[in-house]
């Protein structure tokens, strides 16, 4: 299954009730027939890339992060309720950045809401500049496979 994950660039951006309601509404019009589903929080949560992340890699030194040394920056920053912040240090260089800001590879990111499409057919050229149009803040798409 790939769902495609729509969420805004900038992690902390929560837009109102109705501005949310009319990207969700965009985005069942863009995608008919597709299921459609949207979460939100007040802090920010993992949008991960499915089963098809292979690393991660500091962006200051470009040296590989382990995935016992990712996950403890991921826990160190999470509560119940999500990412109280994104702030870490790096285990490689120990220079302080973002979770957000590391290289993911698939892409990923952390976000307040997102909005999801399982199996796409495709993705409409200019879905993320209406998107940009209706909330006037920038988005991103990630794709996730996952293996049924």
């Amino acid at each position: 299954m790939i769902i495609l994950k729509i969420v805004p660039k900038d992690p902390f951006i929560l837009p109102g009730s109705e501005v949310y309601a009319r990207l969700v509404d965009h985005v069942v019009a863009a995608f008919p027939g597709c299921e459609i589903a949207d979460a939100q929080s007040d802090m920010p949560q993992f949008v991960d890339c499915g089963d098809g992340l292979e690393a991660v890699t500091c962006p200051l030194c470009r040296q590989a992060i382990d995935c016992e040394d990712w996950s403890i920056l991921m826990d160190a920053t999470y509560d119940d309720e999500g990412f109280t912040t994104l702030d870490i240090v790096t285990p490689c260089c120990g220079r302080p950045s973002r979770l957000d800001k590391l290289i993911y590879r698939a892409p990923c990111a952390f976000s307040c809401f997102e909005i999801d499409v399982a199996d796409p057919p495709r993705i409409p050229p200019s879905l993320l500049r209406d998107l940009e149009a209706i909330a006037g803040f920038s988005f991103q798409t990630i794709l996730a496979e996952y293996d049924e």
